[in-house]
């Protein structure tokens, strides 16, 4: 096995998960979004946990997304978040997904899919209330009509995404959360019996627009116990769940004057010593940290030099520890009394830590603990 590996902290990920919950009303349910393979965790495990804690449903991106889960037993009702064209219909109804629709959706090739696999397919129809990626701010009674002209298909609920709801000024928030209120009154008030899902509250709302909670909350990176923004404040004192691990694989001394690395970018001030770690932008450690990242070894944090390598880099190490093959490094997470935060590698990057967490690759081993 590799020296390399991501450990993610399973109890962690359930105590999270247990207060998002406890922090909603009775009458909300929870979908856990967990596409972008559970954003870098493992989608199987993560829906595993977050059905055995209680959450009604799950959510991806793509129905490629919804085979995984289905292969391993989860049965829970899993929503797509993103458009679905026909080349994958048949997928949706593999998988009994449920996609998202809006104008842009071919509903009776949708519709003949569902009519070949005698089956009816539920549908969540995509509103946009200012995000301005996917749905469109029609008549949505109308759209009911539209979607109910097909024998096959259903309306499930209906859905919007917020854009803003991680920034310290919350209008636009407040203004979308508003936009989709007068949206839910009209459908009730058309169809009062009907027990539609409305979810528009993802993470950044839940914790910081009120307003934002509908029928459904849709919880993302929180999960995970990261915050969508500086300005979001970790009221409910989530934990980060993932820590990511090598050793040291070689170490040399050099003396002044010599270039590290591609390009020799990084040139040794001084006889220094250099350590070698089995970890490169291939690994999902972004290229961006050359020169300018560091890391953990015996609690102590070594510099990053030279350019980061598809699947090496090189780091300084003090005067102060002495290092050797072997020796532990920690990339993210906790070591002693020093630690490394996502969010630190993601300005770092110049990025958020989305980005980080979506780009650890498969040949990185996840450990869950």
């Amino acid at each position: 096995m590799r020296p390399t590996y991501l450990t993610i902290d399973t109890s962690l990920v359930r105590e999270n998960l247990r207060k998002i919950k406890d922090s909603l009303p009775e009458w909300s349910t929870s979908t856990a979004v967990i596409k972008a393979n559970g954003y870098g965790h493992g989608s199987v495990m993560m829906g595993r946990i977050a059905v055995e804690e209680g959450y009604e449903s799950l959510a991806v991106a793509i129905p490629e997304e919804s085979v995984p889960l289905r292969n391993a037993g989860i049965m829970v009702p899993i929503y797509l978040l993103g458009l679905t064209r026909p080349q994958s219909f048949e997928l949706v109804a593999d998988t009994n997904s449920i996609p998202a629709v809006c104008e842009s959706t071919d509903l009776e090739a949708l519709n003949k899919v569902a009519d070949n696999h005698d089956m009816i397919i539920r549908v969540a129809v995509a509103v946009d209330t200012g995000m301005h990626r996917i749905g469109k701010p029609e008549d949505a009674v109308e759209f009911i009509k539209r979607v109910e002209s097909y024998p096959n298909l259903a309306v499930d609920g209906f859905f919007s995404h917020m854009s803003n709801a991680d920034a310290a000024d919350q209008s636009h928030a407040h203004g979308q959360a508003q936009k989709f209120h007068t949206m839910v009154d009209e459908i009730r008030a058309f169809r009062p019996d009907a027990d539609y899902r409305f979810s528009l509250a993802n993470s950044a709302g839940l914790l910081s627009v009120k307003d934002s909670l509908f029928t459904d909350a849709r919880p993302g990176i929180i999960q995970y116990g990261i915050m969508p923004s500086l300005d979001v404040p970790n009221r409910l004192g989530l934990k980060p769940v993932l820590s990511f691990h090598s050793e040291v694989v070689h170490v040399q001394h050099l003396e002044a004057g010599e270039g590290i690395g591609y390009g020799s970018t990084y040139i040794t001030p001084e006889p220094m010593t250099i350590a070698t770690i089995p970890v490169g932008y291939a690994d999902g450690y972004p290229r961006s940290l050359s020169n300018r990242g560091t890391v953990l070894i015996q609690g102590t944090r070594c510099p990053v030099v030279g350019r980061i390598c598809m699947d090496q880099f090189m780091v300084a190490v003090p005067d102060t520890i002495t290092v050797k093959p072997g020796d532990k490094v920690v990339l993210l997470g906790s070591q002693g009394h020093e630690s490394i935060s996502a969010l630190e590698i993601a300005a770092l990057a110049s990025t958020i830590p989305y980005e980080i967490f979506c780009g650890f690759s498969d040949r990185v081993p996840r450990q869950y603990i």
